[in-house]
């Protein structure tokens, strides 16, 4: 930034610089106007988190343990000395809060429940000046999300949900408000004080109509992102915004991704009128120290298309933070020019820990407050018994090998399966569960892995295995459409050269969850043929025969991955909205006591001379004997706080 004046006292981590002289729009706020003064200069500071998936209150109740680094009780001491600096700081929330730990599924199931939604009682409780919806907010359905927000003491936005689509953007009847704006008074060194404006435009996947199709139920449309931005962006200037910050609930993606539908930002940040993104969606962190190809992507200085741009990770990992040093335009109703910009993060894991946090804790009393009863509700409710298991059940290798998770899953679908078809034609027919380790690593850190000892099992065990409120679906499918699922869920793993030691052996544009593994089928992955490309899946056998292109199947899936390949799903046979979760408890309940599963499996086409290197969280080491086969040997921590392994193909 230039000069101290535009350096905040707060540790900033990835913290940037002015963006590049730019030519000043008419109706923007953006300028390379070099400040005439530091005590003339006016702060506006912007406070950002996004994708905090109900993590409220650093518990882990999946694991019966505080979360370490994490959680929005952590963030609200970063938010308290934020603005402890700038009383007029703006705090912002870019979407995915309502959906991800045992206080908001408890919620979704209390049908008599009176009381506000849990993350809406946090963010009340801390301040939030406006939200975005991100995708997971319509995870429980469209009345669900309507009770919660009812409740809201902030507005909750978005610019491309929409009850009807109209014949253009503006004239679309949506679901909230698509923008809002908020009034601070600021105050230069000089004692000078002055009224901001600032417009708040915020954005939501339009996928979300996809992957919550068997929940919104045609209630919704949506449009995508860029052309509603696009639409609104000059009705915030004409409504009195001085600045406008985009709550985009997208990634920030480079080039060499595949997906361009899943990284947005910058093209969200090209357009004119906009001053500043807000990422998410993706659980990373912006400004970072990674290479992007996009010549528009500035990562070490927080800049996308040369605009100011924070991402703030997830479940409260971070907080981000906005600075903006601005000059009054001369002349009655000049506005604001802005001087300079400076984006960073905090960190929650740089906080200290138990008895040396006072500050922590007194930051945190107000939700801590309002969210005890909540809390010892879902400590109560994920602690019911339900059996016991003789083997532990873990996802470190289950993206390396077949797993007994998974195996675990598949049954409780198989079972719901052939009780739902017993009378129905169908009854006779094959019968295939698609399970995935949803819980693997990958963005959300070394932390985001299943590890349940053997040992008794109770209903946090159950949202450790599956954490997403999805559906049971049972469709008819065919021996064809298997196989080029098959051959999609193969695109998460790299290409592998024949002979070459250490590759790695995951794709790192491909999210994890798209991986799928049907427990009963028997086939080989051949890493040596190109991703997306047919002929990967080799040797496969259904009970023992070939499998026909024709034959006829019934795949037991999900409502999410029906929304995510409809044309892989087949002809629902039965869709009735029962929580996968439930499915899963109930059999544990049926059988008591769970033991290994045996049968056929996948496994990787061998591949002499060849190695791979596969990361993994901090338990992996314990259970090696899942891939013993692939003679792993430990290599030691990767920064990022993985254990990295080398697998023998």
């Amino acid at each position: 930034a230039q000069g101290a004046a535009a350096r905040p006292a707060l540790a900033l981590s990835g913290a940037g610089a002015d963006p590049p002289p730019d030519e000043d729009r008419q109706g923007s706020a953006r300028s390379p106007e070099r400040p005439p003064g530091a005590d003339a200069l006016y702060r506006l500071r912007i406070l950002a988190t996004t994708d905090i998936h109900a993590q409220l209150l650093s518990y882990d109740y999946f694991t019966n343990r505080p979360l370490r680094g994490l959680g929005l009780a952590r963030t609200a001491s970063l938010i308290a000395r934020a603005r402890a600096e700038q009383p007029e700081a703006i705090l912002l929330d870019n979407g995915d809060f309502l959906q991800g730990s045992a206080l908001a599924d408890l919620a979704a199931t209390e049908r008599n429940r009176h009381r506000p939604h849990p993350s809406i009682l946090a963010l009340n409780a801390l301040g939030y000046d406006a939200v975005a919806l991100g995708n997971h907010e319509f995870d429980y359905g469209l009345g669900l999300l309507r009770r919660a927000l009812g409740a809201a003491r902030f507005p909750a936005l978005s610019a491309n949900i929409a009850l009807r689509l109209g014949p253009a953007p503006l004239q679309d009847e949506l679901l909230t408000a698509p923008f809002a704006l908020i009034r601070r008074v600021l105050t230069a060194r000089n004692g000078q004080a002055r009224p901001v404006t600032v417009g708040v435009l915020a954005l939501t996947p339009p996928e979300v109509l996809d992957w919550d199709h068997t929940k919104l139920d045609g209630a919704l449309a949506a449009r995508p992102m860029v052309e509603a931005a696009r639409a609104w962006l000059p009705e915030l200037r004409r409504a009195g915004a001085d600045l406008v910050v985009c709550l985009a609930h997208t990634g920030i993606r480079d080039l060499t991704c595949e997906d361009r539908s899943e990284g947005l930002a910058a093209e969200i940040a090209e357009l004119p009128g906009v001053d500043a993104v807000i990422s998410g969606h993706s659980h990373e962190v912006f400004p970072n120290t990674a290479a992007y190809a996009d010549p528009r992507v500035d990562a070490p200085n927080g800049r996308l298309a040369g605009k100011p741009a924070v991402q703030p990770g997830h479940s409260g990992s971070h907080l981000g933070v906005l600075d903006f040093d601005l000059s009054p335009r001369p002349g009655p109703g000049g506005g604001w020019r802005i001087a300079s910009a400076r984006t960073g993060l905090l960190s929650a894991a740089d906080l200290p820990q138990g008895r040396a946090a006072p500050a922590l804790r007194q930051a945190a009393a107000p939700l801590r407050s309002a969210l005890a009863r909540d809390h010892r509700a879902a400590l109560a409710w994920t602690r019911q018994p339900l059996g016991r298991s003789a083997l532990p059940l873990t996802s470190y290798f289950a993206l390396a090998a077949d797993n007994q998770a998974l195996r675990l899953i598949a049954a409780a679908k198989l079972t719901y399966a052939r009780q739902a078809l017993r009378d129905r034609p169908e009854a006779g027919l094959p019968i295939l569960a698609a399970t995935t380790p949803f819980r693997a690593g990958g963005r959300s850190g070394p932390l985001n892995y299943t590890d349940i000892p053997a040992g008794p099992l109770s209903v946090r065990h159950i949202f450790n295995l599956y954490p997403f409120p999805n559906t049971i679906v049972l469709s008819r499918i065919t021996g064809a459409q298997l196989i080029a699922r098959l051959e999609a869920s193969a695109q998460v793993f790299a290409q592998i050269r024949p002979g070459q030691p250490d590759q790695p052996l995951l794709d790192p544009h491909t999210p994890y969850f798209v991986f799928e593994d049907f427990p009963g089928l028997s086939y080989r992955i051949d890493l040596s043929r190109p991703r997306g490309r047919p002929g990967r899946i080799r040797d496969l056998r259904l009970e023992g025969r070939v499998l026909g292109a024709q034959d006829p199947l019934v795949l037991v899936s999900s409502s999410f991955r029906l929304g995510t390949m409809p044309e892989l799903t087949g002809e629902v046979l039965l869709s009735p909205g029962l929580p996968l979760t439930d499915v899963i408890a109930r059999h544990i309940r049926d059988q008591g006591e769970l033991r290994p599963i045996t049968g056929p499996g996948w496994s990787f086409r061998p591949m002499p001379g060849t190695s791979v290197i596969f990361d993994s969280g901090s338990g992996a080491p314990a259970h090696l004997a899942d891939v013993a086969h692939l003679r792993p040997q430990a290599l030691g921590l990767t920064e990022t706080g993985f254990h990295r392994f080398r697998l023998h193909l």
